[in-house]
């Protein structure tokens, strides 16, 4: 089965109920062109080596080279992605589909994303105006809820969690996604040879829209006045659902960056929401910290690279650091001022 998800094309053995399956009878061919993005990634069902090779960094769980990456997890699967084409599944044994279809549709996505030589930032984003707003921050930091609330004011969903970064300029054409390449990008044809550099294109940098699901936890999603009994859980045994994004028909249209909304709380609870510039090394050293897979930059040789990208994205997107009450009951609160915030940037 045939799916698209963000730049990728996805060929899967294995049922992603999540995502729109593409139409029978359309060509792999002439979707991959259509979607703008690389060849077809391949999702097969396969024994997965006990080790790879070339390790440049690891923790207990995962290991990681220039061009694989090996994730272990108990009772769910065993995970091989190679060189941003391939991932290989081996479930373990009474594992449930719904929990392998989570570690797909996120880290190994971005593992995916990462291999193929693109960026992508810890961020939930909205398109506002001709731009895109981005809320950053750590698991747990509210980014999907504060999308959800805003999603319920009548904006749209571009990213939940994963906001992936397309360094080329919006009068580029549709290279192909070039192989990753030591702090930078190898190109794949005489067109794309202005992505070698992530730094090197003055254009702005684009989003790829990537949210087919909010997943929000029941306590957020409750205090947003929805209800979770229809909703399929996100893993088995979590309390965190899966909301579905209502999706462009199609090429869903890239959109610049142009804030960053770094999430903080509040260090008395029922203070009002606050939004204060973040300026200079400072927005630099935080949208690094935020960038997905940022302890594989060095050991891979990306370091750079992303440290050149952080800044080309500062020099198009002012960065501000929003600090609101953690709790619930004050939601609206943030909302309401985020919502004033927001209104202003389209004028």
């Amino acid at each position: 089965m045939y799916y698209r998800l963000g730049p990728f094309l996805l060929a899967s053995e294995i049922p992603l109920p999540e995502l729109e399956p593409l139409a029978p009878g359309v060509s792999a061919a002439a979707v991959s062109i259509a979607v703008t993005g690389p060849a077809t990634v391949s999702i097969r069902l396969a024994a997965v080596p006990q080790r790879i090779a070339n390790v440049v960094a690891n923790e207990s769980r995962w290991w990681a080279s220039r061009d694989e990456y090996l994730l272990r997890v108990p009772e769910v699967a065993n995970f091989l992605v190679r060189h941003g084409r391939e991932v290989l599944v081996e479930p373990a044994p009474g594992a449930l589909p719904a929990d392998i279809r989570a570690y797909l549709l996120s880290p190994i996505f971005s593992s995916l994303c990462h291999q193929a030589g693109m960026y992508s930032l810890h961020a939930s984003a909205l398109r506002v105006g001709t731009g895109v707003v981005a809320f950053l921050g750590n698991s747990g930091a509210g980014k999907s809820t504060l999308a959800a609330g805003m999603a319920r004011r009548g904006y749209t969903i571009v990213a939940d969690d994963i906001c992936l970064l397309d360094p080329r300029s919006s009068d580029m054409g549709a290279p192909s996604i070039p192989r990753p390449l030591r702090d930078g990008w190898e190109p794949t044809s005489q067109s794309s040879r202005q992505t070698a550099n992530p730094a090197a294109n003055p254009g702005p940098v684009l989003v790829i829209p990537v949210a087919p699901a909010l997943k929000l936890w029941r306590s957020a999603l409750e205090q947003l006045g929805g209800s979770h009994e229809s909703l399929p859980r996100v893993f088995s045994r979590d309390d965190k659902f899966r909301i579905p994004v209502p999706q462009p028909t199609g090429i869903p249209q890239r959109l610049p960056l142009r804030q960053l909304l770094f999430l903080e709380w509040a260090e008395v609870e029922g203070q009002r929401p606050s939004i204060t510039p973040v300026e200079g090394v400072h927005a630099v050293a935080r949208l690094m910290e935020f960038t997905h897979y940022d302890y594989l930059m060095k050991p891979t040789g990306r370091q750079t690279g992303n440290f050149l990208l952080c800044g080309r994205i500062l020099s198009q997107a002012r960065a501000f650091a929003l600090r609101r009450p953690r709790s619930f009951a004050l939601l609206n609160r943030t909302l309401d001022a985020l919502e004033l915030y927001l209104a202003a940037l389209k004028q």
